[in-house]
């Protein structure tokens, strides 16, 4: 994603009117968290509540179409069904990330819109030069809550592996339940403290913000790598996500653009880089912002490896578009994974498509 491609309409003023201040219900989300949220109204720091959370630019230029991406819970297929009608909808999102839940938040500053209370706030964990605590933008209070209680002991802290996964109230809900309906989808690389379950090991218990549990599958979730990450590692997981629809502002397995794909693969590996496209190659010639991974600068295709991500532009100034280099094909052509723009999807294709400036290398070999 590159901040100079923004090209957003003014909002209608209206959309609040759609969104009332009770949570809904949507089928998609149904955390025990949801249900019991202690709204954040205004503190400190505080935690996504829903599975994923849009952060906006402002409140003033959401549209009538982004009202299931407001609630809590969250309907976020819903909202993707909305603007399926047309393309500029989603081309035109007014936000430039997203947040996953349990993700910590600190607050700066509130505003009241149709009367509902928004917070400003800064994501930690999305390394930017626009703030060195990590990525501004707005969000609905009554998508954080200021309760996030301790993991008890036993427990591991453990990352969804696939693209989303499914977490239920019960033992009893996710035994019945389809893999592909009931429960809360849950992105990729969203964060839990995980704990086995006697006598049922096929699955395990996490909890949500407020303590409840939330059940999955034992091969849904598993522990962060923390150390021996290779390119081939980031290669592999950036191929779980080929045909996933782009979205712009996207860092959830629902939908990414450019570099939310690549910096959700680092961050599901441990190692945390810039949010986007500019900052991270940016990274790579002693720029990095606060709290990012520090890179090295590869200028020419020849000597790319597995894993360095490739940035495409006008000049090393003006990146607009990142990749994962994943090597050459049969046809000795070297090759990337990206997300491409909007109305297409993650695929694997040459480098020669866009003009390459240059890439970053977070991993030694």
């Amino acid at each position: 994603m590159s901040l100079s491609n923004l090209t957003l309409p003014v909002a209608i003023s209206a959309v609040m009117a759609v969104v009332p201040l009770a949570h809904h219900a949507p089928v998609a989300d149904t955390s025990p968290s949801a249900a019991s949220a202690a709204a954040c109204k205004g503190a400190g720091t505080c935690y996504v509540d829903v599975s994923v959370a849009q952060i906006w630019e402002t409140p003033e230029k959401v549209r009538t179409v982004d009202a299931k991406a407001l609630t809590n819970p969250v309907d976020i297929r819903g909202w993707f069904a909305a603007m399926a009608h047309d393309i500029n909808l989603r081309r035109d999102v007014p936000g430039e990330t997203q947040a996953l839940y349990g993700g910590r938040v600190t607050v700066v500053d509130t505003t009241t819109k149709d009367g509902v209370l928004w917070d400003k706030v800064v994501v930690h964990g999305q390394p930017t030069p626009r703030n060195t605590a990590g990525y501004p933008g707005w969000l609905p209070d009554r998508q954080l809550t200021k309760l996030r209680k301790k993991a008890p002991s036993g427990t591991t802290v453990e990352r969804v592996t696939g693209p989303t996964a499914r977490g239920y109230a019960s033992r009893q809900a996710l035994a019945a339940g389809a893999p592909s309906k009931g429960g809360t989808e849950y992105s990729y690389n969203t964060e839990f403290a995980v704990k086995p379950v006697a006598g049922a090991p096929f699955i395990v218990e996490a909890r949500a913000n407020n303590g409840t549990p939330i059940y999955f599958r034992r091969d849904d979730l598993a522990k962060v790598p923390t150390s021996g990450v290779t390119g081939d590692d980031v290669v592999a997981e950036a191929r779980k996500f080929l045909g996933l629809e782009y979205l712009w502002s996207g860092t959830a397995g629902f939908g990414y653009d450019c570099s939310g794909l690549t910096s959700q693969v680092y961050s599901a590996l441990g190692i945390t880089i810039p949010r986007d496209s500019q900052p991270q190659f940016d990274a790579g010639g002693g720029a990095a912002p606060a709290g990012s991974a520090e890179g090295e600068r590869i200028t020419s295709p020849s000597d790319l490896r597995p894993g360095d991500i490739a940035g495409f532009g006008s000049s090393t100034s003006n990146v607009t578009h990142v990749g994962i280099y994943v090597g050459r094909n049969d046809k000795g052509e070297p090759m990337m994974i990206n997300s491409p723009r909007t109305g297409e999807s993650v695929r694997e294709e040459p480098l020669a498509n866009r003009p390459f400036v240059g890439a970053t290398r977070f991993i030694a070999p």
